[in-house]
């Protein structure tokens, strides 16, 4: 990351964490009785994060020059989004992780039902979120919100998450990266397509940027499986234990290569468009 985006990101996830604190203070008084349960569904939401997706919406924001004040309900509910599969992936009946970023699982500390709860509650408010975004037409609004559940629901992330519970040790190269596109590159990719729709790109700009974040997706999945590298149980859904730790290395100049090439495909009378090219280059660069 270039010095100059590394201090818009420290500018945007200042905004961001601020404004997303002031929220849920808002409904934890508007709603004391259910106090428990926003307590829970903070606690997740405000572990240590890097804000990835809603930085996607941020940066989508910066190219067709719209505020980030007018996409902040959006980025807001893919991160929600984002912390509800957190949750859920940490339960016993799934991962059954204690610790999440270093810190107890929510399950840990509010215990299995109230964790599971405010999982759901968190993927309802997300859409809630989103209905009510003001100024934009009805019919885009509606196009949101479909392509949206289509990525997180059966067809998508959930989908993902049953494929990745119950492969074995064979598992193919086309099976881990249908898993990876169904459960990490889908969200990504409705960050970055929900954040250009509310800016009214077009037709193209959509198709582009949609490819954009399906291989910045997959990108940044393999990026993690080279960091994690081989230590735990579930090594044989690492890149590395299917293909090698160099046709993984390979694997992540591919996709990013991709990434890069579909940005290029998008009329160049938008600014800040190498800012996405250098958030490519972050991945492959990132040591965390």
């Amino acid at each position: 990351m270039t010095d100059l985006l590394s201090k818009d990101y420290s500018e945007f996830k200042n905004y961001f964490e601020t404004e997303s604190l002031k929220y849920f203070d808002i409904q934890l008084k508007k709603y004391e009785n259910l106090e428990l349960l926003w307590k829970s569904m903070q606690y997740t939401f405000f572990l240590d994060s890097k804000r990835f997706r809603p930085y996607l919406v941020y940066l989508i924001g910066k190219i067709f020059k719209i505020k980030f004040e007018t996409l902040f309900s959006y980025a807001l509910a893919i991160e929600i989004i984002h912390t509800y599969s957190l949750i859920h992936d940490d339960l016993p009946a799934l991962d059954n992780d204690d610790f999440r970023r270093g810190q107890l699982s929510n399950h840990k500390v509010f215990g299995e039902d109230i964790a599971l709860l405010s999982g759901d509650a968190l993927q309802a408010e997300a859409f809630y979120l989103i209905s009510e975004i003001k100024n934009i037409e009805p019919v885009q609004l509606l196009k949101i919100i479909k392509i949206l559940a289509f990525k997180i629901g059966p067809r998508g992330m959930v989908g993902g998450q049953i494929l990745d519970m119950k492969v074995n040790s064979d598992i193919k190269l086309l099976e881990l990266q249908n898993i990876h596109l169904l459960k990490t590159a889908y969200l990504i990719e409705s960050a970055v397509i929900g954040a250009a729709i509310l800016a009214k790109a077009n037709d193209n700009q959509l198709v582009n940027l949609s490819n954009f974040a399906i291989n910045l997706g997959i990108a940044f999945q393999i990026k993690d499986d080279l960091l994690d590298g081989l230590d735990s149980d579930q090594d044989y859904k690492n890149y590395i234990k299917v293909i090698g730790l160099e046709k993984t290395q390979q694997e992540l100049v591919i996709k990013s290569q991709l990434a890069v090439t579909s940005l290029v495909n998008i009329q160049s009378n938008l600014f800040h468009i190498s800012d996405l090219e250098s958030l490519v280059q972050y991945n492959i660069e990132r040591t965390k």
